[in-house]
């Protein structure tokens, strides 16, 4: 009986191995590449978009609030994706002080102004992502 078990074991182990080899989250580890790609473009994309003028464009058409809120939980997904061994805390609080830096400039731009709720639809974002969805892909990825 007691060989049994630990053949069981064994077998099961191995199953665990195999079974983590062919992980989506295995696959996705390497392609951090192509997150850090898409995660730094977006940033840099969100500033020409937070720094430009807002006319009758795509901005004016959604709720504000929203596309902050949208942005930074999409931000914080591939800030996990594309750096997996970062504490969930310096992503986060990384992103949260990003928002802040934006909405700081922006009070200096003759056609755009600071808001408090614009940060906190960018912080709600962020930690709705890692507190909510985050989990799911800790310490697997």
């Amino acid at each position: 009986m007691m060989h049994y078990q630990l053949i069981m074991f064994a077998q099961n182990k191995r199953a665990v191995c195999v079974l983590k080899e062919f992980s989506i989250f295995v696959y996705l580890e390497s392609y951090a590449w192509l997150f850090k790609s898409i995660f730094y473009t977006g940033l840099v994309v969100g500033c020409y978009l937070a720094f430009s003028p807002v006319e009758d464009s795509f901005q004016t058409q959604v709720n504000d609030k929203l596309l902050h809120y949208t942005g930074f939980w999409l931000m914080s997904l591939f800030a996990q994706l594309a750096h997996p061994k970062t504490n969930f805390w310096v992503l986060g609080s990384g992103l949260i002080l990003f928002g802040l830096a934006i909405e700081l400039i922006q009070a200096y731009l003759p056609y755009r102004s600071f808001s408090w709720w614009d940060w906190a639809a960018d912080a709600l974002g962020v930690a709705t992502y890692f507190l909510v969805f985050g989990r799911l892909l800790k310490d697997r990825v």
